[in-house]
């Protein structure tokens, strides 16, 4: 890749490679990454301290009955954040969104498929492993289609992958149309997702009834679009506080997990991440260009790189390698703390190697596929 100074872009790029990358400059680029790869890992420690409390009641890290860690809203945000800062100058264009759906949709699906057919012949040789309903036909189906359901999907992580492509969609939609439209469009949505946010009489009964209009209007989305308009932000602002915002948001995350825990204030909704990762975005996209980062940055934006494949995967190797503990008496000889230690030492590599040996080129392969066929003249039928 080739950075341009005078227009502040990356202006060389393999065409297999992220589309966001040509919007962020080079330390740009890594802090998000870096800060996405934080996210995923912080997702597999919450997991790691649920399923401690499952097997063994142990609760790691003090965080085994917490709901959330807001690893994945960040992701919500981030992903709002990176659209719009590669595709908002294309809302109201009317523009084609084959090339954006086409790469979009193989970053998801394909590799999702691979994992849920991996994971799926568990369910129906040992069913005491889920819940019941992940060997009925409308569930494999729903969840191979990631479509909403009132249930979980058939690999339970994949939950949020459905609102990944929701806002993949809606993002197309705002392209093809033109830009009163799109603008008009967005309104609605908003609106009507805050209503159902505020529980407003009337609208957000109805929405509660309905699957489908439950997802279309959740809260969540407020996450997506407040992602959208850090980045329309981001755009013409920098902070020369970016540590400081980075260390606020940092400690914000800690105040919420605290208070979630402990109860200290008698409020409490994951929408409240919102406020830690709009800290760490903007602290993120102010990093100078000339600073030079440190190697653990560089090392945690690789993990970056492999978020996706750890957010599929982390929570089979956890489930593994905690049952592999207690059927080897490895827990008993060293205690819980030092096994979970040990499992959450072994599972980061796990994952990163399923994705530089099984994602990344199956992912990169689709996609010069994809751009060699795309490429093809097309002969005329006579």
């Amino acid at each position: 890749m080739i950075y341009s100074h005078s227009s502040g872009r990356i202006v060389g790029r393999n065409p297999i490679h992220e589309p966001e990358e040509l919007f962020l400059i080079n330390n740009h680029r890594i802090a998000l990454q870096a800060s996405r790869g934080a996210a995923a890992n912080l997702v597999l420690l919450f997991h790691t301290s649920a399923m401690s409390f499952k097997y063994f009641q142990f609760d790691f890290l003090g965080v085994g009955t917490l709901e959330r860690s807001g690893g994945v809203d960040f992701f919500f945000l981030l992903t709002g954040f990176l659209l719009y800062l590669t595709y908002g100058n294309k809302i109201g264009t009317k523009t084609t969104v084959f090339p954006y759906l086409t790469n979009r949709l193989i970053r998801i699906y394909p590799f999702y498929w691979l994992i849920t057919l991996v994971v799926l012949p568990v369910y129906f040789l040992v069913p005491s492993f889920g819940y019941g309903y992940e060997t009925h036909i409308n569930t494999i189906i729903n969840s191979f289609l990631l479509l909403p359901q009132t249930h979980g999907p058939v690999l339970p992580v994949a939950w949020s992958l459905s609102y990944f492509v929701l806002f993949y969609l809606v993002f197309s939609l705002l392209m093809t149309l033109g830009k009163k439209p799109a603008y008009l469009l967005v309104s609605i949505w908003t609106a009507i997702t805050l209503c159902h946010f505020l529980n407003v009489p009337l609208i957000s009964a109805d929405i509660d009834r309905h699957v489908y209009l439950n997802f279309l209007f959740s809260e969540i989305n407020l996450e997506f679009i407040t992602g959208c308009l850090l980045a329309k932000w981001a755009k013409h602002h920098k902070s020369k506080y970016y540590k400081l915002l980075i260390l606020i948001g940092t400690l914000c995350f800690l105040l919420i997990w605290i208070n979630n825990k402990y109860l200290l204030i008698p409020y409490h909704n994951y929408l409240l991440f919102i406020i830690p990762s709009s800290l760490i975005l903007l602290g993120a996209t102010s990093v100078p260009e000339q600073l030079q980062l440190p190697n653990w940055v560089k090392r945690l934006s690789k993990l970056g790189d492999a978020s996706y494949t750890i957010l599929l995967t982390h929570l089979l190797f956890i489930s593994v390698l905690m049952k592999l503990s207690v059927a080897t008496h490895i827990v008993d000889n060293l205690g819980f703390l030092f096994t979970d230690l040990i499992i959450v030492g072994m599972t980061v590599p796990l994952c990163y190697m399923t994705y530089r040996f099984a994602e990344s080129p199956f992912v990169k392969g689709l996609k010069s596929a994809t751009i060699l066929r795309s490429s093809k003249p097309s002969n005329a039928i006579t």
